[in-house]
């Protein structure tokens, strides 16, 4: 990767596979008294996405997610499931010569003893159902540790007899708990495909598999110029200050003995389409707000809200019953809007520091992310144009704006509109 890209890539993602893992649960998903993660095993590294795959030994499934705590220290098997079984094998020590071949095989006939079956344990059996892609049937396999695919009783039957293991038929189910979602309605003279012909790539081969390369978003700007996709982060961030320009944002001075600088540093993002593919590389510029003084560099800092409930109500009211139309806006860049009451100094961009004026400073004209009174100054912005168009300001909701047969929603940098 290094000779193919010009540059050392990073590794700060790798973690050893088969620690112990923990996948935190969205707060949506569970209620005050149940666990905020699930245990598990790493097997691997998201295929499509940031984050890792882990494999949920009680739900007996294979889930993604970037927000995993690893433990490194600690065997996800052992803790799990115990200590793991050793076997003991024969030795037999051969002669050059192997004329007496016969001998030993004669010995080791008679050694050999009847073994009990071992008991089988099926956690550490993988179940997977695979839906066909022109079909309404979905194939239902079992994975045993050796990787093979089982797709019958049958089958199971043979591989417990060939390694030994005891063979209950009721451990196994091979009826699909679900229905298939992804079958479409076609022609009845179209002639149904194997799964296997689909994706002959076997579903553990795919769990162990070792992603190497991980697109990693940087922390910092350092990060981004020695990342593999150095350009596409510096397009990002000269499209992010040319925003800035455009607003006229800032402009420079010279810095006083007296005078309060801000920090400032840039945050970087991925954004993804619906089907999880780079969409956008995205970068913004943040002020270091947490050094403000109240009182002195910010007064009010409120901003109202519509609530999310209204929202519901007025799309099912206005749109399902009434049927209005309905837009959603998306403000780009919308505290860049807001106009500052009070002078606010911040240090140049890095990497964007002007040359010859090193020493300078930023006057911000405009709010910018990171202050605490930048999402005030946005809607005080936004509300002072509304008014100029006609729009009222409800006294209960003061994020809903009317006018007619209009209806304005405002969320932050959102803004969802009903019309007649």
């Amino acid at each position: 990767m290094e000779i193919w890209s010009g540059h050392k890539p990073s590794i700060r993602h790798c973690r050893a596979f088969g620690s112990l893992a923990y996948v935190y649960v969205p707060t949506v998903n569970r209620n005050k008294l149940q666990p905020k993660a699930k245990i598990g095993i790493l097997v691997g590294y998201a295929v499509n996405r940031r984050g890792y795959r882990v494999w949920l030994p009680k739900e007996r499934k294979v889930v993604e997610s970037i927000h995993v705590k690893i433990d490194e220290t600690k065997n996800g098997v052992k803790t799990l499931f115990g200590k793991v079984k050793h076997y003991d094998y024969a030795i037999y020590q051969l002669d050059q010569n192997l004329n007496n071949d016969s001998d030993y095989r004669a010995q080791d006939e008679k050694s050999s003893s009847p073994e009990k079956p071992s008991s089988l344990d099926i956690s550490t059996w993988i179940r997977l159902e695979k839906p066909r892609t022109k079909s309404k049937r979905i194939d239902v396999y079992y994975y045993p540790p050796s990787k093979e695919r089982l797709r019958s009783i049958n089958d199971v039957k043979i591989y417990c007899q060939k390694n030994k293991l005891e063979f209950d038929p009721n451990q196994f189910n091979f009826k699909p708990t679900k229905a298939n979602t992804r079958f479409e309605e076609k022609s009845e003279c179209q002639n149904e495909t194997s799964s296997d012909s689909v994706d002959e790539a076997s579903f553990v081969n795919d769990i162990f598999q070792n992603e190497i390369y991980m697109t990693e978003i940087p922390k910092t700007f350092k990060e981004t110029q020695i990342s593999p996709d150095k350009e596409k982060w510096n397009e990002a961030m000269s499209e992010e200050i040319k925003l800035m320009q455009n607003r006229k944002v800032w402009d420079l001075v010279e810095p006083k003995s007296n005078m309060k600088v801000l920090g400032c540093r840039w945050v970087y993002n991925i954004k993804h389409d619906e089907k999880n593919n780079v969409k956008k590389y995205k970068s913004r510029l943040v002020a270091q707000g947490f050094k403000q003084r109240p009182g002195v560099d910010f007064t009010d800092v409120f901003a109202p809200l519509v609530n999310f409930d209204i929202i519901k109500f007025l799309f099912v009211l206005l749109v399902c019953i009434l049927g209005w139309n309905h837009y959603q806006i998306d403000v780009k860049g919308a505290y860049l809007y807001g106009n500052l009451d009070i002078p606010i100094y911040m240090q140049q961009p890095e990497g964007f520091v002007l040359k010859g004026c090193e020493h300078y400073v930023c006057r911000l004209q405009k709010s910018i992310y990171g202050l605490h009174q930048s999402g005030r100054q946005w809607n005080l912005e936004l509300s002072e144009i509304l008014f100029g168009l006609g729009f009222h300001q409800n006294d209960l909701c003061n994020g809903l704006y009317t006018k007619s047969n209009c209806i304005l929603l405002v969320y932050v940098d959102d803004i969802v509109v009903f019309s007649k």
